[in-house]
């Protein structure tokens, strides 16, 4: 007990003396210079394009996608031009994100954390461009989500559905009967019951989004860097103590090496970094000997990569209507309608007892097709136009986003894992890392169960929100 008091003690004091200590080590800039760089810097277009590899930034953000550009965005918001932030990402053409694709927002969870990250989510998108100060279309389109659960899972849908209204959560519960009144092609034979929301629910264009957060940034003050991060340097400190760590062996992490695309090496420092480099994150954080060390050191960040088929479907008639709620089967298929086009989108959520290196019709014959023909039999002879392919890092230790900082390095603040709901909470996840930098605690939303620690302790945390 001791030990653990020491070791809060030393974390709360070195996340507060973090910007104190980087301060010490960078000199110092005359103020006119100073002045003169912030005037460059509102002003670019007068002083030329300004040199984007910098030496040294309050925080530099590993990962520049819709989670890493979202905590630029807030800690910009929150501290202004009097806190420099550097984002590193090796692709700013974004080329391998989530670029064409529709993403929705729901709130059918069972961890509150879920529930909350996804209602701040919906409320941002719809102040979108008030946020961005922008005039940008992101194509959002309320609409329900619609949760089927079979027989077995029934009771959790309940369990689940008074948890979400403690939350404020807006949604109905309905019979068999009632969704076959509502939406006579579905088959409701294996259906027990079901929860469609009714508010702060549908869809937005995920490449809109992207590109106008990131441009805000920009305009904030955001640095961008076109580059690879390469490795970490750290240096002793020998007065701290750490519960599981020998006196004075620690070493603190205090500079990103890089690579340009040119081949130049180089390096930033740093008063905290935060990693959001999805499926990336956990190669990264071993740069940092996370996994590879010992004691806090030896668990590694048990983040990958995880793919997603996505299907459009043709047939000669489509009974999914323009107004009917996208739809989740209790088998883990979920459809909806593709628009105003004669359409149907049409996906599963990963099954881990599926060979991803499977191919795209493989994978529909396996997986897709018999419940979809259960669920909507006149889709049965329907035609696959188009497939694409979704790339996600997901969380292997309990499929939940790892929050927060690490127990070891307590200034290499984690977030990554999130699988398909990256943008619906990447508002959310955002204003909560900006909260525990510039005001050491959380504020808004109490995210501390999503933390590192909970691989330490082994507490896991489920979604149970599949019936």
């Amino acid at each position: 007990m001791f030990h653990k008091s020491i070791k809060r003690a030393v974390l709360s004091h070195k996340t507060l003396s973090n910007f104190r200590q980087y301060s010490k080590t960078i000199k110092q800039k005359h103020p006119l210079r100073k002045t003169l760089d912030i005037i460059k810097g509102d002003f670019p277009s007068v002083f030329g394009k300004k040199d984007n590899y910098l030496e040294h930034a309050d925080i530099v953000i590993i990962g520049g996608g819709i989670i890493g550009s979202s905590i630029a965005y807030w800690l910009k918001t929150r501290a202004g031009r009097g806190l420099s932030v550097a984002v590193i990402e090796k692709d700013l053409t974004f080329k391998k994100a989530q670029q064409s694709s529709t993403f929705s927002l729901n709130q059918h969870f069972s961890l509150p954390e879920n529930i909350l990250l996804s209602q701040y989510g919906a409320e941002f998108y719809r102040n979108f461009n008030k946020n961005m100060f922008s005039n940008v279309d992101i194509e959002y389109c309320p609409h329900g989500y619609l949760v089927l659960a079979s027989e077995k899972y029934a009771e959790n849908m309940q369990y689940n559905v008074t948890l979400q209204r403690e939350h404020g959560v807006r949604n109905e519960l309905l019979s068999p009967q009632t969704i076959k009144r509502r939406y006579p092609w579905i088959n409701t034979e294996d259906v027990a019951l079901g929860c469609v929301g009714t508010e702060l629910e549908g869809t937005f264009n995920s490449w809109s989004v992207l590109n106008a957060l990131v441009q805000r940034c920009k305009d904030m003050g955001t640095v961008y860097m076109d580059a690879e991060v390469t490795g970490f340097e750290l240096q002793s400190q020998r007065d701290v103590m750490m519960e599981g760590v020998p006196p004075g062996s620690f070493k603190r992490i205090y500079k990103v090496q890089y690579t340009s695309p040119e081949g130049k090496e180089m390096d930033i420092k740093f008063a905290s970094c935060i990693l959001a480099a999805g499926a990336e994150s956990a190669n990264i954080a071993k740069m940092a000997d996370v996994g590879i060390g010992k004691g806090l050191l030896s668990i590694p960040l048990p983040i990958k990569s995880r793919k997603q088929n996505i299907y459009t479907l043709k047939g000669d008639e489509n009974p999914i209507g323009i107004g009917t709620p996208l739809i989740q089967d209790s088998s883990g298929l979920w459809f909806k309608r593709n628009g105003l086009m004669n359409e149907t989108l049409v996906g599963h959520l990963p099954l881990s007892t599926v060979d991803s290196n499977i191919s795209e019709q493989e994978y529909f014959d396996t997986v897709i097709k018999q419940p979809l023909e259960n669920r909507v039999p006149v889709l049965k002879n329907a035609e696959i136009i188009n497939t694409s392919t979704e790339c996600t890092d997901y969380n292997t230790y309990d499929d939940t986003a790892i929050v927060g900082p690490h127990p070891y390095h307590n200034n290499l603040v984690i977030a990554a894992g999130f699988g398909g709901l990256a943008y619906q909470h990447a508002p959310g996840i955002g204003r909560a890392i900006a909260e525990l930098i510039i005001d050491s605690r959380y504020i808004n939303i109490e995210l501390t169960r999503l933390h590192f620690d909970r691989l330490l302790t082994s507490e896991s945390m489920v979604e149970l929100n599949i019936y």
